[in-house]
C-alpha cells in the first residue's frame, strides 16, 4: 500500500510547481491534479515526467479539470457532446499512458439532472472501455455533487455495469454527504483502486490526517485491505504548511 500527496493541496500553484514542491520531500507518491487544457500538450506532460522520473516518484493517479462538465459530456441526450467527450478524455488518458499513472479519475453525473442514471452507467461503462485501450483505470468518486455521492446509486451502478464499475474512497466528500465510512466501504467493497484522506474536528472537514478526530486506528486497516493506493487530498485552507502534508504521509504509513 502506498500512500501519496495530490498536486490539489497547492491549487492554486501551477501543477508542475506543486509537483516540484512534492519531489523536495521523502513522499514518493502523488496524484497529478491537471488544470488546465496546456497542461495535456506533449510538452508539459513531458516535464513532468521528468520531474516524476528524476525524483523516483510514482503517479497514483491523474484528476481531470473538466470534472464539472462530466455530465455535459457522459450525461447529455445530445449525442454528439458524448463523442466529443471521449474525444476530449483520449487526451487525459494519454496524460495518464505518458505518466504511467494506472488511475483516472471521475465525478460523473450532477445528483440533479433529469438524465436517466441506467443511461449515465453505460456512458461510464462505454468510457471506462476507452480507458482500457491505454491501461487506465477509469473511476467513479463518491462526490457529494454527484449522484454517485450517495451508497445507494453506488449500489446501483454495480448493478447496472455488471459489477465492473471501479471507484475511489473520499472521506471529505463521505462526510459533505453524511454517508458512513464503514457503510460507503461497504458498497464499494472489491472494487475501490484509490483514496482521497482527510481528517476533520468540529470546526472543520478537510484536516491533514492525525490532526483530527477520524478513527484511524479502525478506518486505515480496512482501506489497507480494500484500497490500492491512496492520496492526501486537502483543500488549500485545510493546512499552512508543506511539512503537514509530509508528517499526513508518514501518519498513515505508520499503520
Amino acid at each position: 500500500m502506498e500512500c501519496g500527496i495530490s498536486t490539489a493541496c497547492f491549487f492554486p500553484m501551477e501543477t508542475e510547481q506543486a509537483l516540484l514542491e512534492i519531489s523536495l520531500s521523502e513522499v514518493k507518491g502523488v496524484e497529478v491534479f491537471l488544470n488546465t487544457f496546456r497542461e495535456l500538450e506533449p510538452e508539459y506532460l513531458s516535464r513532468l515526467k521528468s520531474i516524476v522520473k528524476q525524483s523516483e516518484m510514482h503517479v497514483l493517479a491523474v484528476h481531470p479539470f473538466t470534472s464539472m462538465m462530466e455530465s455535459f459530456f457522459f450525461a447529455s441526450s445530445y449525442g454528439t457532446r458524448f463523442e466529443d467527450g471521449v474525444a476530449l478524455y483520449r487526451r487525459y488518458f494519454e496524460a495518464c499512458r505518458i505518466l504511467e499513472a494506472p488511475i483516472l479519475v471521475f465525478h460523473g453525473d450532477y445528483k440533479n439532472t433529469a438524465y436517466p442514471f441506467e443511461a449515465y452507467c453505460k456512458n461510464y461503462s462505454a468510457l471506462q472501455c476507452v480507458g482500457k485501450e491505454y491501461g487506465v483505470a477509469l473511476c467513479q468518486e463518491n462526490v457529494v455533487r454527484c449522484k454517485c455521492g450517495f451508497l445507494e446509486q453506488i449500489r446501483r451502478m454495480r448493478e447496472l455495469t455488471d459489477d465492473r464499475a471501479e471507484f475511489i474512497l473520499d472521506l471529505k466528500q463521505a462526510r459533505r454527504a453524511e454517508n458512513h465510512v464503514d457503510a460507503l466501504l461497504d458498497a464499494m467493497k472489491g472494487k475501490i483502486r484509490h483514496a482521497h484522506l482527510s481528517d476533520f474536528d468540529l470546526d472543520c472537514d478537510c484536516l491533514p490526517p492525525g490532526e483530527g478526530q477520524e478513527a484511524w486506528a479502525l478506518l486505515l486497516p480496512r482501506l489497507k485491505r480494500e484500497a490500492c493506493s491512496m492520496v492526501v487530498e486537502l483543500y488549500r485552507d485545510g493546512f499552512q504548511t508543506k511539512q503537514q502534508l509530509v508528517n499526513a504521509v508518514s501518519f498513515i504509513e505508520s499503520y
